[in-house]
């Protein structure tokens, strides 16, 4: 299949939809992949599903603590060589390989390491098992960040509902088949990863004139809020298993919610509406901590959770838009970025062990105190997000030449820039410059419907509306009016 990029001259950058029965109708796999690897995280994380009934507590923590270093050491290493590695799809035997051998670590620690209750060797599988999982992540970052931005968001969307479906599905399993069904998703995911790359655009390799810096601001809202995140479960009964299956919960009620916002803005579906849905969930979740007893215990545990899916998409989805609009090198961002996720998320996790161990949250101060220290925390984010102009913006990420310590736009930052300049001089809509922007690349009318989710209908009554804006009738006066735009 063709995989296309901007283009700009009018006999190539346009198409025409009387040729539209000869293209072939692209089948996706993006969000169904996309889930199944999200719903691998969930099980692992679900004692009541891995390893099943009469699990060992202390195996349990050996195995989370287990992959969670597994995962951190994986994604420092990666970030480290990643100018080594380049694009990681160009190394497809390397990584089916290691996601196969995750998928035959996954089995090996239900069917085996846990019911043994042998700490070393649930640290021995546990640990290496990860590193697949951590390469699955950064090769899903790359799927996504070949999509537009509506693409992206709708597909995470997707991606999450599937993740709770299949979840629920495993969970009703009995054993072993709930450990064998969890064991599989990571191959069928780097599967349908294959199978995404085979149709999406090419990454393109590193400029090795330029160094790319990294968005340490953005970087540090995340490490914050997965700090907040893994003390969710302080005031939680039940913390072992409760808490994930509150994460289960808090992700697929995300999907939901995310595809109702598509739906009722789908005009300006935009990822700073996810952070102040984020922001506002969290704080709600803080005020209460005083009085999080009982039921109030898990309301907490719950929204800070469901605050914590929509913030982490949030910055995924600003991470996708970096990497699609400047070329920057998927790779190490993605690998930073989750690093940043799964380290504090670990000190979270251990501070709050420390907590119940010393027995010290029914104590009224230490609730206020820590509440306290939470909205500080809220508080801190958010100054540091208003000290970024444009929040979809590049966050410092650009690219820069060594030499030149400049940055020199690539060919799809002009291209979009473009767009942006032709959008405010006609007072185009968000959808009507999308529109425009994929025509010009040369999509397909087939192409344009399943990537942004509409109708064919609707596709051409946009375009005419954009057209009308333009005083244009016809594609390629469209591409002329493009080339005169600085």
């Amino acid at each position: 299949m063709n995989k296309t990029s901007p283009n700009l001259s009018s006999d190539q950058a346009v198409f025409d939809f009387e040729q539209e029965a000869h293209q072939d109708r692209v089948v996706s796999f993006r969000f169904f992949g996309m889930g199944l690897f999200i719903a691998w995280l969930c099980c692992t994380h679900v004692s009541l599903i891995f390893p099943g009934q009469g699990y060992d507590l202390g195996a349990r923590n050996a195995f989370d603590i287990g992959m969670r270093i597994g995962d951190i050491t994986t994604f420092l290493v990666l970030a480290l060589c990643a100018r080594r590695v380049g694009v990681l799809s160009s190394h497809p035997g390397a990584c089916f390989s290691l996601v196969a051998l995750c998928s035959l670590g996954t089995a090996l620690c239900g069917l085996y390491a846990l019911p043994s209750a042998n700490l070393v060797f649930v640290y021995v599988v546990s640990i290496p098992t990860a590193i697949g999982g951590a390469l699955l992540f950064c090769l899903w970052g790359q799927v996504y960040s070949r999509m537009g931005m509506t693409q992206a968001i709708i597909d995470g969307a997707l991606s999450c509902i599937v993740a709770f479906v299949v979840s629920c599905l495993v969970s009703f399993m009995k054993e072993p088949f709930a450990v064998l069904m969890t064991a599989l998703l990571p191959f069928v995911s780097i599967v349908c990863v294959a199978l995404c790359l085979r149709v999406l655009p090419d990454e393109k390799p590193a400029d090795k004139t330029q160094r790319y810096p990294m968005p340490w601001k953005l970087l540090g809202i995340m490490t914050i809020g997965s700090f907040i995140m893994g003390t969710s479960s302080l005031f939680l009964n039940n913390a072992e298993y409760m808490g994930s299956i509150h994460r289960i919960l808090a992700t697929g009620a995300f999907g939901v919610v995310v595809l109702g916002m598509a739906y009722l803005h789908r005009e300006k579906l935009d990822a700073r509406a996810l952070a102040l849905v984020a922001l506002g969930l969290a704080l709600f979740s803080l005020l209460i901590i005083p009085f999080a007893t009982g039921d109030l215990g898990t309301i907490v545990s719950f929204t800070e959770k469901f605050a914590f899916v929509f913030f982490t998409f949030f910055v995924l989805m600003v991470v996708v838009g970096i990497v699609h609009r400047y070329d920057v090198p998927s790779l190490r961002l993605f690998a930073v970025t989750r690093f940043c996720t799964e380290g504090p998320l670990l000190l979270g996790l251990l501070f709050c062990r420390l907590m119940q161990q010393l027995d010290l949250l029914d104590n009224s101060v230490v609730r206020i105190a820590l509440a306290l220290a939470g909205l500080v925390l809220v508080l801190v984010c958010v100054l540091i997000w208003k000290s970024e102009r444009f929040v979809n913006a590049d966050w410092g990420a650009q690219g820069v030449g060594i030499v030149s310590k400049q940055h020199v736009p690539g060919p799809h930052e002009i291209f979009m820039a473009r767009c942006d300049a032709l959008a405010e001089r006609y007072n185009l809509t968000k959808r009507e410059i999308e529109l425009l922007a994929l025509t010009l690349e040369g999509k397909t009318r087939t192409q344009i419907e399943q990537e942004l989710y509409l109708s064919g209908n609707t596709v051409k009554t946009h375009l005419r509306h954009a057209y009308g804006k333009l005083g244009v009738h016809s594609k390629a006066e469209v591409a002329e009016i493009f080339e005169t735009v600085a």
